[in-house]
């Protein structure tokens, strides 16, 4: 009997523990699930769909008239969405996600269907910027795209691109990784192992270049890191991608994944398609110093201020641009809630962030007992960069 009671206040100690570290946290807890399922139209769907729960992880997230968009790259071969939604009032924990925009445009059962998305990018008017460009697990022999949707219209497609495999190619594993929007451009970090470099994408001549210089490819002497218990041992390439506002022009910022640096080059210059893809590239480019640790994702905002994962530290990281890197801060480090910081949304003066444990899921799984995903978000009082 005093085993039982002792057992059950060390219970409840660590609930208070948990909820006192919840209460001093910057961060709100928003969303998280032990693991991803769906709003299968039949038990009878979910069965013949192979689904297998524990094999689908959130990677991206958007946010447009209170929805909230959701990347899932398929990593596993189980795995039967790629792109989702949930309204910004689901339940908090384990809300179902629905395939957006439609089951049938996530079968992947022919080349017109979303095969693999990892990011995606929301415009002013309601356009999503979506990313059908992971090739990296062969898990489709379709060519990656880029895919214009019309959310104002359902999710009707407005425009696709194939992506040239001079520029990324399809069997070599082409990795279009994340995307920024600066009116009818699209620049895209490509995280090609053989080919890394930023993608300029044009909307209005439906036309694509490629940026490449030394600065995009990993550091060796920063490759090696530990997120989750798990030691990253391969280098990465150009990763996170910030725009920022601008008078006249705009800054373009970039990290590779496996560096401390922190480069900027003028959105003028990625828009000229001779310069961006000339040999005095390099010219151009800016390193702005070093940051406290290796970054997946960044995102700026109106107040140019940039936000950035600290992948090792478990932390999120903001610096004011208009100041020297070696001023940027840590927000918040939270070994609890802030586990793999990944991807980034500005909505209704909150900035969210996914959070999802992703070296841990792609090395040896997740235990379904556990909160492995989460979306959590922060007060800025700011907007996103696009509203600049």
């Amino acid at each position: 009997m005093l085993i039982r009671l002792f057992c059950a206040v060390l219970s409840y100690s660590a609930v208070l523990l948990r909820a006192s570290a919840d209460n001093n946290s910057k961060f709100e807890v928003a969303y998280e699930w032990n693991y991803i399922n769906y709003t299968w139209p039949s038990a009878e769907a979910m069965s013949s769909a192979g689904y297998v729960p524990g094999e689908d992880v959130i990677a991206g997230i958007k946010i447009y008239k209170n929805v909230i968009y959701l990347a899932l790259p398929r990593i596993k071969p189980s795995s039967r969405v790629t792109l989702a939604s949930i309204p910004i009032d689901a339940n908090k924990e384990n809300p179902l996600l629905s395939p957006f925009p439609s089951w049938e445009m996530n079968s992947g059962s022919t080349c017109d269907a979303i095969q693999n998305v990892l990011s995606m990018e929301i415009d002013k008017d309601g356009i999503m910027w979506v990313l059908d460009a992971r090739r990296v697990d062969n898990n489709t022999d379709c060519p990656p795209k880029i895919i214009l949707l019309d959310l104002n219209d359902k999710g009707k497609i407005v425009n696709d691109f194939l992506v040239p495999d001079e520029l990324c190619p399809r069997n070599r594993g082409c990795f279009l990784n994340d995307i920024v929007v600066d009116g009818d451009y699209a620049y895209i970090s490509d995280t090609t192992s053989s080919d890394p470099g930023i993608f300029v994408y044009h909307r209005d001549s439906n036309s694509a270049w490629k940026a490449r210089d030394k600065s995009m490819f990993g550091d060796p002497n920063a490759v090696r890191f530990e997120a989750q218990g798990v030691e990253n041992e391969k280098p990465s390439h150009i990763n996170g991608i910030a725009l920022c506002c601008g008078e006249t022009e705009r800054t373009f910022f970039f990290i590779p994944q496996t560096s401390l640096h922190v480069f900027s080059i003028s959105n003028s210059i990625l828009k000229n398609r001779s310069i961006a893809t000339g040999s005095n590239l390099h010219n151009f480019i800016t390193d702005e110093g070093t940051k406290q640790g290796q970054s997946g994702g960044m995102m700026c905002d109106t107040a140019s201020n940039i936000y950035y994962g600290i992948l090792p530290l478990n932390a999120v990281g903001k610096w004011n641009i208009k100041k020297p890197l070696l001023t940027a801060e840590i927000v918040e480090k939270n070994d609890e809630i802030i586990r793999w910081p990944d991807s980034f949304s500005i909505y209704k003066d909150y900035l969210y962030l996914i959070t999802n444990s992703i070296s841990k899921f792609s090395k040896s799984g997740i235990d379904k007992s556990e909160i492995n995903f989460r979306i959590i978000k922060l007060k800025t009082d700011t907007r996103s960069y696009i509203y600049c």
